[in-house]
């Protein structure tokens, strides 16, 4: 009797587990672009780097981060940053800038149109010194982001609007972005890229030194994806300004991504 109620019991766990995987939704991954936040939830540890070179200086910042999903469709993320800043007039300084967090609620799934859409939120605490330059803005972002397969190409959009929310500038300042992102899948390890960025102060001090207030900076970012194991990825590019009005010369990005 007893052998017989284990071999019943095998029996249900065959049929039971293959009838499960027939309904459970395939995932729907896309490329990793390099200033667009991507749609889908992630279980990552990701190390960035990022050159600028600057109007009046030059910029070096190492990120730590790392993305969690605390639901199916929400996932929670911690960004660390450590920058190196170099100015034209002036000392060298580095220490630790402003610790970034982030929520991403995934909201619409189509595994037939290979699409995704995501909301977020993304809040700047002010752990960095802003007398050294190394940041000091409590800062609030909310985004939205989606992308889509469309014949052999990846398309990921987003917008974005940030409000700073400290300081001693009045009005305080406001940007809303909106960013493009192409990729082709060349191969399985190989994926080149390319971005388009628009970034439009729309508040702020009237005296506005880089003279940026209601005009539109629009920026260029070439790059590729690289995958050396199926768990990692590394990306890298350039994102360099097309129009006069800007807030650096060149922008070099990259970082490694590490699922698990």
């Amino acid at each position: 009797m007893r052998i017989a109620a284990v071999g019943l019991a095998l029996l249900v766990c065959s049929v039971v587990t293959p009838a499960y995987a027939q309904y459970t939704e395939p995932n729907i991954t896309f490329f990793y672009p390099l200033v667009t936040r991507r749609p889908v939830v992630e279980r990552e540890l990701e190390f960035t780097l990022t050159h600028t070179k600057g109007l009046d200086a030059r910029e070096t910042e190492a990120r730590l981060a790392i993305e969690w999903p605390i639901l199916p469709r929400l996932q929670f993320e911690v960004e660390v940053p450590f920058t190196f800043l170099d100015p034209d007039e002036g000392k060298v300084v580095a220490g630790f800038g402003d610790i970034e967090l982030q929520a991403k609620l995934q909201v619409f799934k189509s595994v037939q149109c290979h699409s995704l859409v995501a909301f977020g939120l993304e809040s700047k605490l002010p752990s960095g010194s802003k007398a050294r330059g190394l940041g000091g803005e409590h800062a609030l972002e909310p985004f939205l982001t989606a992308g889509i397969g469309l014949g052999p190409f990846d398309f990921i959009g987003e917008v974005a609007y940030e409000w700073i929310l400290n300081g001693d500038e009045h009005p305080r300042e406001q940007e809303f972005s909106a960013r493009l992102a192409m990729a082709y899948p060349a191969s399985k390890w190989f994926t080149p890229l390319l971005e388009l960025v628009t970034v439009t102060r729309t508040r702020g001090p009237a005296s506005d030194e880089e003279a940026l207030l209601h005009k539109m900076q629009v920026y260029l970012v070439p790059g590729f994806n690289i995958r050396p194991r199926p768990s990692m990825t590394l990306r890298v590019g350039i994102q360099v300004p097309v129009t006069t009005a800007k807030e650096f010369d060149y922008r070099f990005h990259s970082a490694l991504v590490v699922e698990f």
